[in-house]
């Protein structure tokens, strides 16, 4: 009910995935609001939507802690209630996501050995490359080193799962690639993550190395995570605004901008258009939680249904819980 374009793209994104997915919804807010919105949806389709009565509203303004303790019936609780009790695989939000953090955590608790979730996003990178894991992009904005350590292993986790790679190389980010750089925390999070051999660590990586040919995950906090995921929105909007107030002073730019716009339709809507990808996964939860970006349309609502069944399907969450496990031991053997 929170997210910027209200619960129609939800509802409209439900419905696709029942005729396109086969896949089931359960739809959490006011219920006078969803089953007007569903009321011309063919029977078939509404045999897989169902509507979860949920009055309270938790608004982008609202912090995390009103949202628990002021607005128990909220959509964002309530359906991570349901998830908890085993009635849905898990929850996708539009809505604020340090409400959903907080819900999530709350309603469902963390795995083992996680103190606080992060939102891990995909970054394309260049040529054929695959894409990059950074975390944490947002949801802890002060994070002590063994934080990072913890997001380290759920993106190499992640990153397993979602790419089928089998010892992903991570890094932490840093203003260097040299040892000595970094804030302490950084640089303590580092000297952690070398005493693990479970883990393929590699050191440090600098802002434009997240799309170079250096590691499948890059791990910060959340807040130089959430700048760093602006920038390059703002980089790429800047440099396709550039594009097209040149070409519209050229005739011939404008000739060679519709022969080249097959490509350049297929390289944004495949590669950079975030609406592909849907929604990230609040990693660390002890169930499924999927953030979607305030304003997400009816397809990237779809694509994070689409994501989030894929997910349930590779069992992400227990090969997370396995992940972390396996670095424990290791992590005490070290110790020891």
């Amino acid at each position: 009910m929170g997210g910027d374009l209200g619960p129609s793209v939800a509802v409209g994104a439900a419905i696709r995935a029942a005729r396109e997915l086969g896949v089931k919804t359960l739809l959490v807010g006011q219920e006078g609001v969803l089953a007007e919105l569903l009321r011309d949806a063919p029977s078939d389709i509404r045999s897989l939507v169902t509507i979860r009565h949920a009055p309270d509203v938790v608004t982008m303004e609202d912090s995390a802690s009103t949202a628990i303790r002021r607005k128990p019936q909220s959509s964002i609780r309530v359906a991570f209630r349901a998830v908890a009790a085993g009635e849905a695989s898990g929850c996708i939000s539009a809505g604020n996501t340090g409400a959903m953090m907080a819900a999530g955590m709350f309603e469902c608790g963390t795995l083992a050995g996680i103190s606080r979730p992060a939102i891990a996003t995909m970054i394309p990178r260049r040529g054929s490359l695959g894409p990059c894991v950074l975390l944490d992009v947002g949801a802890n904005v002060d994070c002590n080193s063994q934080q990072l350590l913890q997001f380290a292993v759920m993106g190499g986790a992640f990153a397993s799962v979602a790419q089928g790679i089998e010892r992903p190389r991570i890094a932490l980010l840093s203003n260097g690639s040299e040892v000595g750089k970094g804030t302490d925390t950084v640089r303590a999070a580092a000297e952690s993550l070398r005493a693990m051999p479970s883990l393929n660590f590699i050191g440090f990586a600098e802002g434009k190395d997240i799309v170079r040919d250096v590691a499948e995950v890059i791990v910060c906090d959340g807040f130089v995570g959430n700048a760093v995921l602006k920038a390059m929105e703002g980089t790429f909007e800047l440099i396709v605004g550039a594009v097209k107030d040149e070409v519209k002073k050229s005739w011939i730019a404008q000739a060679g901008m519709l022969l080249a716009r097959p490509v350049l339709k297929k390289v944004l809507a495949e590669r950079f258009d975030p609406a592909v990808q849907g929604g990230a996964p609040l990693l660390g939860l002890a169930k499924l939680g999927i953030v979607c970006h305030g304003s997400s349309s009816e397809w990237a609502f779809f694509n994070a249904l689409r994501v989030a069944d894929n997910f349930n399907r590779e069992k992400l969450i227990d090969r997370l819980e396995s992940a972390l496990g396996l670095v424990t031991v290791s992590s005490s053997e070290t110790a020891l």
